[in-house]
């Protein structure tokens, strides 16, 4: 099956489900495109006038994610390796962070500077409002479009506390594909109740 995997960086959350859909992905068919969503742009954070800029770090690692990208290097491996540098290890989102992801993967380091270039985000701001207009205004990430008899529908979630083991994670997709091909399908929600274990993904 044909998903887009919409991910902005600076999200637990979807670090957690970034990861389920990677486990998942070793039982069953799934050709993942791993699209950008600004959180600083839809939170309004981009305005110079804004007093919040709780995704700003994130935003600049977007910018040399989708710089890297235009020249052949992988989202999904970006993905993986700022996230363990985040999530994982603890680090804040800096320019040390990502000149040493790029040393890492063996990239042009010299893309580092995409970070602090503002015309990339006419492409970040297209790709997020690419899932804004398929799932709805009302979201964040993780978002996922499943792309199904040639329609595109997609859904906000699913939001994971914790990395399920394989077969669980096998059922969870499961169900959530025969959901999605329900046309009158929405949503299902809860209250959430602590901080996901960021953790538990170290397994994967």
């Amino acid at each position: 099956m044909d998903i887009a995997f919409y991910f902005d960086p600076a999200c637990p959350w979807c670090w957690v489900t970034s990861r389920w859909i990677l486990l998942t992905s070793n039982k069953r068919d799934i050709n993942i495109e791993w699209c950008l969503f600004s959180l600083a742009y839809k939170n309004g954070e981009l305005d110079h006038q804004s007093s919040n800029i709780n995704h700003l770090p994130s935003h600049r690692v977007e910018r040399v994610m989708l710089s890297l990208a235009k020249t052949g290097a992988s989202l999904s491996d970006l993905y993986t390796n700022f996230g363990i540098k985040h999530f994982l290890s603890g680090d804040e989102y800096s320019d040390e962070v990502i000149q040493t992801v790029l040393q890492e993967l063996k990239l042009d380091e010299s893309l580092a500077k995409a970070a602090n270039d503002e015309k990339l985000d006419k492409e970040l701001i297209a790709s997020t409002e690419s899932a804004l207009k398929t799932v709805g205004q009302d979201i964040g990430v993780p978002t996922i479009v499943f792309k199904i008899d040639g329609k595109e529908k997609g859904f906000f979630g699913p939001v994971l506390k914790e990395l399920p083991d394989q077969d669980d994670a096998v059922k969870l997709w499961d169900a959530i594909v025969e959901l999605a091909k329900h046309d009158g399908f929405y949503e299902i929600k809860r209250g959430r109740e602590g901080a996901p274990d960021v953790y538990s993904t170290a397994k994967c």
